[in-house]
């Protein structure tokens, strides 16, 4: 908050009620920006211990070090960093006001953002495709998706996410000549100004590309999801009420005693599971996990869309321009809800 002395001064030769009025809104302003610094300051030290708690627990649990979870690891670093070096400085230019490092500071800041959040995008699309495999074809899972298959593919997520912001935003091929202009007038702002090439290469890697493919994988998977539970059902009831004889002279009791022992002996079954059992409960397990991810996946996507939906619309309608409020809104909506 910048107070003007001198306009105080000049207040301080006014009547009374004025100066009361000038005083009382100074105070609700501090009052306003304190809420605002500290409501911010929450919302990066839960995102930043939240993500290091995942990422020790994978660490110190060997249980937990599956293809997957290595998946999960590498977000929850991208989440982090999104959380130190994006909303850092997202925070102090919404408090201040006004960017109050030097321009290459702001470069920086927009690396940061584009990088991490481009890599959080790409790390749950590479998830999906890891249940796709899991859910939908099983049998080839443990070939597709081993630990050489993983690196890999968390190799291609970091490297695509430097290209795509390093590298046009550091050689300035990502803006206009005109915005170039503009940062030279005017130090004390800091604004992400894109070209028309870049908007829409950016926005096709950066979501909109990886959204089709996480989209398209669980629609695959929820198909696939609700076959297997039908076939299981199907199996539960077959191996609790067994076929009988057509000359049974009493079926029906014959079927309820073999229902009420197999409902006594399934305390035994637990303990001494089948293969058929452990087959069941595993892909119950997947289901679950699926149905869990792809919850998260979609209010990630509901988060982001109004962001990419007005990114992509302002590079490249010259004739509508958004004001500085409602970007400032999608920004701070979609940063929260990807952390």
């Amino acid at each position: 908050m910048i107070i003007n002395e001198s306009s105080y001064q000049d207040n301080m030769h006014m009547n009374g009620t004025i100066i009361e009025e000038d005083v009382e809104l100074t105070w609700d302003t501090l009052v306003l920006l304190i809420v605002k610094a500290f409501v911010l300051i929450l919302i990066i030290l839960a995102a930043v211990l939240g993500n290091l708690l995942i990422i020790f627990s994978v660490l110190s649990n060997s249980k937990l070090r599956s293809p997957t979870n290595y998946f999960i690891v590498s977000l929850a670093v991208a989440d982090t960093l999104v959380a130190i070096f994006a909303m850092t400085f997202n925070a102090l230019y919404t408090v201040t006001d006004k960017w109050i490092f030097p321009q290459y500071i702001c470069d920086i800041w927009n690396i940061c953002d584009v990088l991490f959040s481009t890599a959080s995008i790409l790390h749950l699309c590479c998830i999906s495709v890891d249940r796709y495999y899991a859910i939908v074809k099983p049998f080839e899972y443990p070939n597709k998706m081993n630990l050489k298959s993983v690196l890999i593919m968390l190799l291609c997520v970091w490297i695509s996410s430097i290209l795509i912001s390093f590298v046009p935003i550091y050689t300035n091929i990502y803006t206009t000549p005109e915005h170039i202009e503009e940062r030279k007038l005017y130090p004390d702002e800091c604004n992400f100004v894109v070209n028309k090439p870049y908007a829409v290469v950016s926005s096709c890697v950066s979501f909109w590309v990886p959204s089709v493919i996480m989209i398209g994988a669980y629609v695959r998977i929820f198909i696939e999801a609700t076959r297997q539970e039908k076939a299981i059902c199907k199996n539960q009831i077959a191996s609790a009420i067994p076929q009988y004889p057509r000359n049974s002279t009493d079926t029906t009791a014959q079927m309820m005693v073999n229902v009420s022992s197999n409902h006594r002996n399934s305390h035994v079954d637990d303990e001494h599971p089948t293969p058929m059992k452990r087959n069941i409960n595993r892909m119950k397990r997947e289901h679950k996990a699926a149905k869990t991810l792809g919850i998260i996946m979609g209010v990630f996507i509901f988060c982001w869309l109004p962001f990419f939906i007005w990114y992509v619309t302002e590079s490249l309608c010259d004739t509508w321009k958004p004001s500085r409020i409602l970007l400032t809104m999608l920004v701070r909506f979609s940063a929260n809800c990807v952390v």
